[in-house]
């Protein structure tokens, strides 16, 4: 081989070499960027433990449950106590008209 060859050879090796090594890095660049906004997202950066969390948010959503099911009975009494004074007012129209008309019967 060669010098010239040998000088072409190194200089070509070079070359690719530099071109993987520059690729390599922003390949790792890449890597390390995505790897930090992974970390952003499950790391820990308050001072409250998650399953206390989770747990109090459970508990919370036990009381609204709760709270809610009260709200649905009390509803349904308020049905009940419509149905039930709507039934009365019909009764008494009924007795008022029948009364209305037997009165207007006997005059």
């Amino acid at each position: 081989m060669t010098t010239s060859t040998s000088a072409a050879l190194i200089s070509a090796a070079g070359t690719v070499a530099v071109a993987l090594i520059g690729a390599l890095v922003e390949l790792l660049r890449r890597q390390h960027r995505v790897m930090g906004e992974v970390r952003d997202q499950v790391s820990n950066t308050h001072t409250t433990n998650l399953r206390d969390d989770v747990d109090r948010v459970i508990t919370g959503l036990g009381q609204v449950l709760e709270g809610q099911a009260q709200h649905s009975r009390e509803m349904a009494g308020i049905r009940d106590d419509l149905a039930h004074e709507r039934a009365e007012r019909l009764a008494v129209a009924e007795r008022l008209d029948r009364h209305v008309s037997a009165t207007s019967d006997h005059h």
